[in-house]
């Protein structure tokens, strides 16, 4: 077999082989086996990990363009390398795509030397890193990034005055590109765009004057609350009375920053939709900062639109921020669009194939384990009250222990509640919420959930990425012991601070034996004379290699030292939780608990995924109530009409078919509710869409043409105008005359004669008369004409930009304008498809007029 085959083969006879397999074509079906056996073989020589035969399988279909259903556990990340160094093989770089900074960069530094083996380069984008450091991590055959990161560098480089300022290589479109978990970044994430804006001024008195109103205001009274679609609605007696609080003749005048209608309906929406620690977080005491609804992670840098975020603001009594104006924006629909070669993969996709395949043309594959899935997953039971279904859910974790527990809720509020009646029942829990100091530890908190007597609790699991295996990680403990070892010797307190805290000791399984802790110490000099001014990134890559991978050629004695340290503390702490796993595994696996039905039946799979593993025994349960947004929400009057023919007390658990059943229905509902969301953001983008690539496609032609082509594009853009201005002034020689002196001042003053002007030659008298204007501004060949080019250049790109500017802005009105028109009778896609053609229709004259006017 091709695995016998590589497996004889010696490292360098390994890596010589790689050679005879590249071309500029297609893999043959021969040369795919031998790629995929090959990069087996490497992968376990680097890490001492043999891809499952599903894990080929799955490798395949990432190959072949497909999105991949793995259940979690499986090994997806690991997968990533097959069809990567298969495309390697072609010629070919690619992207890797995931939801945030720290698995791009655990994936990175986990598989880089296995990349290395076989001979790629790796890159890593992470946030706060500058163009140039940028630039060169693109460049590498295999980058791992974000996919907000990745948008966002693109929205960027549309934005750049020069072509330094680029950080995506050229034809970055054609690499092959994975996203990880694809249902969250292509699926949920895509009701939002991504935006880039520019401050502008805020009427901070008229958010404040705002929000004292909205307190006064009443629901059923002055307003109506749909929480469903997360809107509110004035009534009659609401604008009147505010009307006469404020003094104003109408809520829709525009004066001093804007009409009072766009500022009462966001107090009112701050005050009755959006809720602290759940949509929303205060960070610092100072600044409101979004939570990702479907991860439960702080989205740092994002805004609410519209005036939304300054409302808020107001709300919580915070100085309120500048607003923002749109300057640039996608959505990932588009974004993802842009590229060909484009695959996915992602623990849960099959109820969303339709989606994938009719959006991004992607077909799902459900991929099978590797052991026969073995988890129960009970009937959900429901209460009258959410106090009583926390109630039973506290009581079933104190009935099962010491079995394993992790508890997945909906808010950071109702986590603290949970973990809170845990305490004051004697059990102790790990939180892990959406407050910015969780984020960096989140992974060792959930890869230890699966350890005897554990109790974890945290909001929504979606997209965290990280393996529980029953007993404990040893790995990731030997990890972070070492970590704080070799820390507390070769870092400064300032890159100190830049890791993750160190855990508490009961973190570890036992005491590391003091023989073995010597010994680490003992490394951790040698490592800080070949270090002496060590950063926090270094170590980490130091301690991966270390920790996770075997020996290489030529490594230096002190990473052979440190990684047989590591390893003797690894083996210490195995043999303790290996007696753990065998109790864990008697006492039934993880067991998973839900609070809520969650607005995705996606996000709830995920979290039931948590347990079962590769095989190993497992159980969930989801304990739900009647007040739950899903019953109250969504729900309406059904369950309303169901709570009153059960006529239960609040601590009688209702395990109900028709219950369940309806619950499902509404469940689906919604999704198809937000599918219908995300259809409509994405049938508006299409033509924003089609109008952005031909603005970037202008763009780019400005930024990268030099010399003698600039020149011929500008006068090209002068004749231009030259046309507008004879064809708009039908005849009119006074007219023609006075509008070529304001865009040619070189031409005023009686140079031009008149009586030309009125006549069929007059275009291609004027033409002629402008290229001298034009050579006459660009001044003789040399640095003088040199410099006039580079003013040129940024004075063109920066009109093209106010102009798109205005655009988007024009196009965002137009939004509102259409879906207001749909309620009376009119398709809002088609009107906004007919508008926006207008509206673009003179977008690029005005952008070839604007440039002209500024130059001359």
């Amino acid at each position: 077999s091709l695995e016998a085959e590589y497996d004889a083969m010696s490292d360098s006879a390994l890596q010589s082989s790689i050679t005879s397999l590249k071309t500029s074509k297609p893999l043959t079906s021969s040369s795919l086996c031998h790629a995929f056996a090959l990069s087996r073989e490497s992968i376990y020589r680097a890490l001492l990990l043999r891809p499952y035969n599903v894990q080929i399988l799955s490798g395949l279909s990432l190959y072949s363009k497909k999105c991949v259903e793995m259940n979690t556990g499986e090994g997806k990340s690991l997968t990533t390398i097959l069809p990567t160094f298969a495309n390697f093989l072609e010629g070919r770089g690619t992207t890797v795509v995931t939801v945030n900074d720290y698995l791009a960069k655990r994936d990175f530094l986990e598989y880089k030397e296995v990349y290395k083996f076989l001979g790629m380069s790796v890159g890593l984008i992470q946030s706060g890193m500058n163009e140039d450091e940028r630039k060169v991590q693109y460049d590498n055959d295999v980058v791992y990034v974000t996919n907000s990161e990745f948008g966002f560098d693109y929205l960027r480089d549309h934005l750049s005055y020069t072509k330094e300022g680029v950080v995506l290589p050229e034809g970055y479109e054609g690499r092959f590109l994975i996203v990880d978990e694809a249902d969250s970044i292509c699926i949920d994430e895509a009701r939002t765009p991504l935006i880039i804006s520019k401050s502008v001024p805020t009427n901070g008195q008229k958010y404040a004057i705002a929000t004292k109103l909205a307190t006064a205001l009443q629901e059923g009274v002055h307003y109506d609350t749909d929480l469903k679609k997360k809107n509110v609605i004035l009534t009659e007696a609401g604008y009147s009375d505010c009307e006469n609080a404020l003094k104003v003749p109408s809520l829709f005048k525009v004066e001093g920053g804007g009409s009072w209608a766009g500022y009462v309906v966001n107090a009112v929406k701050a005050k009755e939709i959006f809720k602290r620690d759940t949509d929303y977080a205060v960070v610092d005491g100072n600044r409101v900062e979004i939570i990702d609804t479907f991860s439960g992670r702080v989205l740092e840098g994002r805004k609410y639109a519209d005036g939304l975020h300054q409302a808020i603001e107001a709300k919580e009594g915070l100085g309120v921020s500048e607003q923002s104006q749109v300057i640039a924006k996608v959505t990932f629909q588009s974004f993802f669009r842009l590229f060909p070669n484009l695959s996915a993969m992602t623990g849960t996709a099959m109820t969303s194939a339709s989606e994938f395949k009719k959006v991004y043309d992607l077909d799902v594959v459900e991929i099978p384990t590797e052991r026969p899935m073995a988890r129960r997953d009970y009937d959900d039971v429901i209460y009258k009250t959410r106090n009583a279904a926390d109630s039973a859910l506290v009581n079933e974790i104190l009935g099962v222990s010491p079995r394993p527990v992790l508890v997945g809720t909906t808010s950071v509020e109702q986590s603290e509640r949970i973990s809170d009646a845990l305490k004051r029942n004697g059990i102790s829990c790990a939180l892990l919420n959406a407050e910015r100091e969780n984020a960096s530890r989140e992974s060792e908190i959930v890869s230890q959930a699966g350890r005897l007597g554990k109790v974890t609790v945290s909001t929504n699991m979606a997209g965290r990425g990280t393996d529980i295996k029953l007993g404990g990680d040893e790995g990731g403990m030997s990890f972070a012991f070492a970590r704080a070892t070799v820390a507390d010797v070769c870092l400064s307190e300032e890159e100190k601070s830049q890791l993750p805290p160190n855990p508490e000791t009961d973190y570890y399984p036992c005491e590391v034996s003091q023989g073995i802790l010597e010994e680490l110490l003992a490394v951790s000099k040698e490592v800080k004379k070949e270090f002496p001014n060590m950063e926090a990134r270094d170590l980490e890559e130091v301690l991966v290699l270390a920790n996770d991978t075997t020996e290489g050629e030529g490594e230096p004695q002190y990473l052979i030292k440190l990684r047989i340290v590591v390893g003797k503390v690894k083996d210490e702490f195995k043999a303790v939780l290996s007696e753990e796993k065998e109790e864990v595994l008697k006492l039934g696996g993880l067991y998973v608990m839900g609070t809520n039905r969650h607005e995705s039946v996606r996000v709830d799979r995920q979290l039931r995924g948590r347990s079962g593993r590769q095989g190993d025994p497992g159980s969930s349960r989801f304990f739900l109530s009647f007040e739950d947004d899903m019953f109250t929400v969504f729900g309406g009057d059904k369950f309303k009409k169901m709570l009153e023919m059960f006529r239960v007390s609040d601590d009688m658990a209702i395990e109900s078919k028709q219950v369940i059943d309806t619950l499902d229905k509404v469940q689906r509902t919604v999704e198809e509710e937000y599918e219908e969301v995300r259809s409509g953001v994405l049938s508006f983008d299409e033509t924003l869409n089609g109008q952005r690539m031909v603005i970037y496609q202008d763009r780019s032609e400005i930024l990268n043409l030099s010399g003698a082509s600039f020149d011929a594009f500008f006068k090209t853009w002068a004749s231009s105008v030259v046309d507008d201005i004879v064809d708009g002034s039908k005849g009119d020689a006074p007219k023609i005359s006075g509008l070529i002196a304001q865009f040619f001042p070189l031409l005023a003053g009686g140079v031009l004669d008149d009586s030309k002007l009125s006549k069929n030659g007059a275009k291609e008298y004027l033409k002629l008369a402008v290229e001298e204007a034009v050579n006459s501004k660009m001044g003789p060949d040399g640095p003088e004409r040199e410099k006039w080019r580079k003013t040129a250049q940024y004075l063109c790109l920066v009109s093209l930009d106010n102009a798109f500017q205005d655009h988007l802005g024009n196009m965002d009105s137009l939004v509102e304008s259409v879906t207001l028109r749909g309620y009376r009778g009119l398709d809002p896609k088609v009107e906004y498809q007919q508008d926006g053609f207008e509206l673009f229709k003179g977008l690029q004259g005005t952008i070839r007029r604007n440039s002209v006017f500024s130059v001359m």
